[in-house]
């Protein structure tokens, strides 16, 4: 995303006869759905120790690392109702179980007086409760299907295809949810980034999110 003066914002904004603030939010949205890659986004920090990393959006601010962090986390909790927690002195997790992502904020000293603070998504939550819906559909359809053929019925032959087919939308679902979510989530690490750098007095530096 290009980076906007205040009083580029302010006009394209009075243009579009919204606020700077929606205007900003709609740019982070917008992003957020763009093909570019972790190596292809000048990456300051690299990824987590812990977890995966399927999405993360990053940048420089003009707050010490603690303070930096702390902002960072607020605004995380706030969009997505979760409540966070402390990992060490300059890493956080918000966790959203409905949806099986994990928010992983970090930050570091930029040598500088400011912070790099990096948001990484971890979906490993949301991925391993779709697998392991997936592993029990397709045990329990081979098994009434293996049955029905011993016993020769057609009622638990088709109670089992049945099962089988209702099982797999139902995994779908889930899924498709957990991909929406991605897509969500990495708005809401960027538009974090963006109310952070609002509320410092340095010059703003988020980069756009990064699968």
């Amino acid at each position: 995303m290009a980076q906007l003066s205040d009083e580029e914002l302010r006009e394209a904004a009075a243009e579009a006869g919204i606020s700077p603030h929606e205007l900003r939010h709609a740019l982070a949205e917008r992003d957020s759905s763009g093909l570019a890659r972790p190596e292809q986004a000048g990456s300051l920090m690299g990824p987590p120790d812990r977890g995966a990393s399927a999405a993360h959006a990053e940048g420089r601010l003009a707050h010490p690392p603690a303070q930096a962090l702390a902002a960072v986390r607020a605004s995380i909790e706030r969009q997505t109702g979760r409540t966070g927690h402390r990992q060490g002195e300059h890493e956080a997790d918000v966790v959203d179980d409905d949806l099986g992502l994990n928010y992983r904020v970090r930050a570091q000293d930029d040598g500088a007086g400011g912070a790099l603070v990096r948001v990484d998504v971890d979906p490993t939550s949301g991925r391993s409760a779709r697998n392991l819906a997936l592993t029990g559909v397709v045990g329990v359809t081979l098994a009434m299907v293996g049955l029905a053929v011993l016993v020769g019925s057609t009622t638990l032959l088709l109670g089992g295809v049945g099962l089988g087919v209702l099982g797999g939308l139902l995994v779908g679902r889930k899924a498709g949810r957990l991909q929406r979510g991605l897509v969500s989530a990495r708005a809401i690490a960027s538009h974090a980034l963006m109310e952070a750098e609002d509320q410092s007095d340095g010059p703003r530096g988020a980069l756009p999110p990064a699968r």
